[in-house]
């Protein structure tokens, strides 16, 4: 399965020595540790994102054609990441929204794949102030961008209102290229190939780079106050 998420796992990460002292702390500041290390490695997802570097270092592959953004590529991917889960024993840092996750699992992980407007039917509102902007929402129905609406058998082209609520700024983008890039081949296309390069960015370098980040946070933590 794509990665579209780093899940961090206590298990395997920490000498016995530090599980010991792990399984010493009360479950509230387990979880503590779980999620400050989740943040940090958001934050070092981002960085990459910002230096457009993968996390072996090298930079990202180049867009197929320079003059169709000048924008940092992954920053609206970057800008949702977030902690979506933590227990006492493992946290998840990922994107809430199944549509965004899936964006993201194919800028990660690269792909060739092909894609319906059908499977692209099931979508979540949108947070207020990241949504698509009305030039986005205005070029997606001139592209011919369609979805399944709600009481409707077939599908249609959604009004610039909808698109606005349940589509958001990164997804827009995709959806733009994706379409556009179609469009010179054959118009009112309902699937598309779409084929992205890799852009590594989420996560930290190795797994030895996170466990050295669980420790320095566990002893943080067995150092501060109760």
């Amino acid at each position: 399965m794509a990665r579209s998420t780093f899940d961090l796992d206590v298990r395997g990460q920490l000498g016995v020595r530090e599980q010991l002292a792990l399984l010493s702390l009360p479950p509230r500041l387990r979880r503590r540790l779980l999620n400050n290390v989740s943040k940090r490695v958001r934050t070092m997802s981002r960085k990459n994102i910002r230096n457009q570097q993968n996390l072996d270092g090298s930079p990202f592959e180049a867009r197929k054609n320079p003059e169709k953004g000048k924008k940092k590529m992954e920053a609206g991917l970057g800008k949702l990441l977030q902690v979506t889960s933590v227990t006492p024993d493992q946290a998840v840092l990922g994107w809430r929204n199944a549509l965004t996750s899936w964006v993201a699992a194919q800028q990660h992980n690269g792909t060739s794949e092909r894609r319906t407007a059908a499977q692209m039917k099931r979508w979540n509102r949108v947070p207020e102030g990241l949504a698509a902007t009305e030039k986005q929402a205005k070029r997606l129905r001139r592209l011919g961008f369609k979805v399944r609406q709600a009481g409707k058998k077939s599908l249609s082209r959604p009004p610039v209102a909808w698109i606005l609520e349940h589509v958001n700024y990164a997804q827009a983008g995709l959806l733009i290229r994706i379409l556009s890039e179609e469009q010179s081949e054959s118009t009112g296309k309902q699937s598309w190939e779409i084929t992205l390069p890799k852009r590594q960015f989420l996560g930290a370098s190795t797994e030895r780079d996170t466990g050295l980040l669980l420790n320095q946070v566990l002893q943080q933590i067995l150092n501060s106050p109760r």
